[in-house]
């Protein structure tokens, strides 16, 4: 299983996420809401040893298409992407990670900065995003 693949099903158990809302990789729809992982670029190791395992991150962003239509939508999107954060930190916290492929295994995941308006659209939508990433160990 790639990485990339182990967190979106680790992200679709997120209770806050839309019901039967989409969860796309690389690609976000129009319509509101919807949800993506965007691979961003970004060391790939953090750390090599001598055993030849290493120690790397994958980073990315989590996405959504929401409503930008009033004030109050766009403090939701908000309020969302900090309840996420939130929700990344706790299950760091607890043990609680993807589960990886065979000779990998995941340490933390977290949010690396604050939920903000990626791109306002020309209709009363706009992508929202955070920056996020996977650190896990790889072995030899």
């Amino acid at each position: 299983m790639a990485v990339i693949d182990a967190v979106r099903t680790y992200l679709a158990t997120y209770s806050g996420l839309e019901a039967g809302a989409p969860l796309w990789v690389g690609f976000l729809g129009p319509e509101a809401t919807e949800y993506a992982i965007v691979p961003l670029a970004g060391a790939k190791v953090i750390e090599s040893y001598v055993n030849g395992a290493s120690l790397r991150e994958f980073p990315f962003a989590f996405q959504s298409m929401e409503s930008t239509a009033d004030n109050l939508a766009r403090l939701e999107a908000i309020g969302f992407f900090e309840a996420f954060a939130d929700w990344l930190e706790s299950q760091s916290a607890a043990g609680t990670l993807p589960i990886l492929a065979s000779g990998k295994t995941a340490e933390q995941i977290e949010a690396t900065g604050w939920g903000y308006l990626f791109e306002q659209g020309v209709s009363d939508t706009g992508i929202y995003q955070i920056q996020c990433r996977l650190i896990y160990r790889q072995n030899a």
